[in-house]
């Protein structure tokens, strides 16, 4: 497995611990939610989270190309 592989892996592991801590979030708070409005909620999470319209977080976008010189240096 090439190391862009594990870190790939590594990405979407957080982001199935994330999800999974939101929904804990949503039953703790509410009990009673049903499946659908479960899904509801997490679909409207990843859409409307803090910076999601660009690419992820908050603040002013970085320069992508850096990753593309860190995958050169570490070769």
């Amino acid at each position: 497995m090439s190391v862009q592989q594990s870190k790939f892996e590594i990405i979407m592991e957080l982001v199935e611990l994330g999800e999974r801590a939101f929904i804990h979030k949503l039953k703790k708070t509410n009990p009673l939610i049903s499946l659908t409005e479960i899904e509801e909620s997490v679909e409207d999470w990843y859409r409307d989270r803090p910076g999601a319209a660009l690419g992820d977080g908050t603040g002013v976008p970085g320069d992508v190309g850096r990753f593309h010189r860190c995958d050169r240096s570490s070769k």
